[in-house]
Order: structure tokens, then sequence, then C-alpha cells
């Protein structure tokens, strides 16, 4: 007998389609869990975490990150891609806010460019910009906000997104990062599942982000690659795009700039 749970499923907290066992896992070592995947958008979730106050809790909250420094690397080569010409959707001096800022290095980064930037984090442990961060969201607007591996930690990922589609200026843009789950690729030895913690709990497929932006009033207009994945999405809101030029430049200049980021790595 199979020992996923055969109750009926709560409906998925992406779109609210219905949900089906997908594969069993384990969290914090020790807790047995059920991966459920939305028969609509074929996102993977986890359920009634009951955990997550105790893993929040733990001396490496909000989680073991030993992939920020070159993640937040990566994302601010990123930015500055998106304000050079003729992309320019970043201006060279924007009101800019990271949300879920951790240590820091980011909005560290995003000062010293001569942003007027700064951090939310219901977490703090800013050690590179703490008189920056709040552990309140702010209520003003910003030309950019960043939000760098936090979306798959959210139990409520659509009303997320409109809090901060509501502070966005008319003209501004959300950056995210998170993997994209696909079932034909990832199963239950996946790394990104990230099971030592047990924080990721809403893990989004292409079609599940894809509908969680437009619920949030939001055009997903381009995704960066990085280690041969999409992984930050670029969101603007309704009604604006990225035309085909300014996207085949933006691709090509990424392409070219992370190619010579890595030849310089290796010299």
């Amino acid at each position: 007998m199979s020992s996923f749970q055969e109750t009926p499923l709560e409906p998925c907290r992406i779109c609210g389609g219905a949900l089906e066992p997908a594969f069993e896992g384990r969290v914090l070592d020790r807790i047995p869990v059920t991966y459920t995947r939305c028969a609509h958008c074929a996102s993977l979730l986890l359920l009634s975490p009951t955990w997550l106050e105790e893993s929040y809790s733990r001396t490496w909250t909000p989680d073991p990150d030993f992939g920020s420094l070159l993640r937040s690397q990566f994302v601010h080569r990123c930015l500055r891609r998106l304000r050079a010409r003729p992309i320019r959707i970043l201006s060279k001096r924007s009101r800019t806010l990271d949300v879920g800022a951790g240590r820091g290095l980011l909005l560290r980064m995003l000062l010293d460019d001569g942003h007027d930037a700064w951090g939310f984090d219901p977490y703090p442990q800013s050690i590179f910009a703490e008189d920056r961060i709040s552990e309140t969201l702010p209520d003003t607007r910003f030309a950019v906000i960043t939000a760098i591996e936090v979306l798959e930690h959210t139990l409520d990922p659509v009303p997320f997104l409109r809090r901060l589609r509501d502070r966005l200026a008319p003209d501004g843009f959300l950056a995210i990062s998170t993997e994209l789950y696909d079932a034909g690729l990832h199963g239950p030895n996946w790394a990104y599942l990230a099971p030592t913690h047990g924080q990721h709990v809403t893990i989004f497929s292409r079609k599940g982000l894809e509908f969680a932006a437009q619920a949030a009033d939001l055009n997903w207009v381009h995704s960066f690659d990085w280690r041969h994945q999409a992984f930050l999405h670029i969101l603007v809101p309704r009604g604006r795009g990225l035309n085909p030029l300014k996207r085949w430049i933006l691709r090509f200049r990424h392409w070219r700039g992370e190619h010579l980021q890595r030849k310089d790595a290796l010299a």
C-alpha cells in the first residue's frame, strides 16, 4: 500500500488547481513529507509545513545559504546589463529595495553603485548594510525590487507578489530569482528541494510562475540563465513589455558577459 496521503488535498496555493502526490521525502533529517504536484500549473508544493518555526529558529536563519556570494554577484551583473544602453530599463541612480536582504551582499553592491538602496528582511542578519535594512516592508515606491531566493519560501505567493507590485513605481520592475520545477527532470533527489531546512515549500513550474505573475498584475518579460537554467526573472507592471530587439540584445550581452566572466575566473 502506498504511504502517500489519501485524504483530499487542499487546492494549489498558486493557481487553485487540484493537487496530487508526487513523491515522498524527509526534511530536517527526520520529518517525513509528501511533495504534491498541481494538476493545472504543474508546480510542486509542501502542504502544512508545521516544521517551519523550528527551521527558522535555527542558527543558520533563514537557511544555510552557501551560494549567496556567487548568486549576489550574478544578480548584480544582470542589473547592470539592464541599465546599459540600449536596454536602459534601470537608470544609473535608482531607488531600489532588496526583499529578503539577508547579509546585505547585494544591497552593499547596489549602494556602492550609487543607488538609493534599501533592504527588507524579517530575519535581519546584515553585516554589510545594517543601517539600510528594515524588519517591515516599506510602504513607498521603488524603481527596482529584488527578491532573491525568496519566492519559494512563501505560503502566499500571489498575495506576496501583489504586495511587491503595489510598491513598484509605474516604470519599475521586479527581479525575482527562483529555480523552476520540471516534472520530467526533477525528482526526490533534486538539490533545490533543500530538505536540510525544509523551507522551500512553494516551487514554481514555468506555468506556475506565469500564472502567479498575471494574477499579481505583472508581465514576465525576460529570464536570465544561470548555470544552464532560467533563474532571474524580470516582471513588469501589466501593460509594459520588452521589445524583441532589446530582448535579443539583452540575451547576447548576457551570454557574452557570462562567458567573459567564466574565462576571467579561469585566468
